[in-house]
């Protein structure tokens, strides 16, 4: 009965920490398009562009990450696979992202557009995985030693 109780624990504790990563990979998404925005002094009918310009970035990572499996249970125990996947997931996500831009929202992608967006989407979900993937080891770390 106790060792019942106990993977049904962890079960909760992988799905819950799976949550914070998706949710993590959220916010950084929407926080590529607000600095976007931002940075191109474009504040107006604000909530309403920022969820038109993330829907085909957040779909096509999530996609991805399915598809590659960057949500597998337990994946931040092997680093490197972590890492791994979730620079996989982030190209394949972008580049759906594109696809999903032109073909569905029928939005023009300039080379400049792509470049940067490309570029700060990867710094910004492979930054905050990297982060989570520190925190797991280190949490992971602290409670092995207890």
């Amino acid at each position: 009965m106790k060792s019942a109780s106990r993977q049904f624990s962890v079960a909760n504790l992988f799905s819950r920490q799976t949550v914070i990563l998706a949710l993590g990979d959220l916010a950084v998404l929407l926080l590529f398009v607000v600095i976007g925005r931002m940075s191109h002094g474009m504040t107006s009918d604000w909530l309403v562009n920022v969820v038109r310009i993330a829907t085909p970035f957040v779909a096509g990572w999530a996609i991805a990450a399915f598809v590659i499996g960057a949500y597998r249970p337990n994946l931040w125990q092997r680093p490197a696979d972590f890492l791994r996947r979730s620079a996989a997931a982030w190209l394949l996500g972008v580049g759906l992202g594109f696809l999903l831009r032109y073909f569905v929202m029928h939005d023009r992608i300039t080379l400049p557009f792509a470049l940067t967006s490309v570029a700060f989407t990867g710094l910004f979900l492979l930054s905050w995985r990297s982060a989570y993937l520190v925190w797991q080891m280190q949490r992971h770390r602290i409670s092995a030693s207890q």
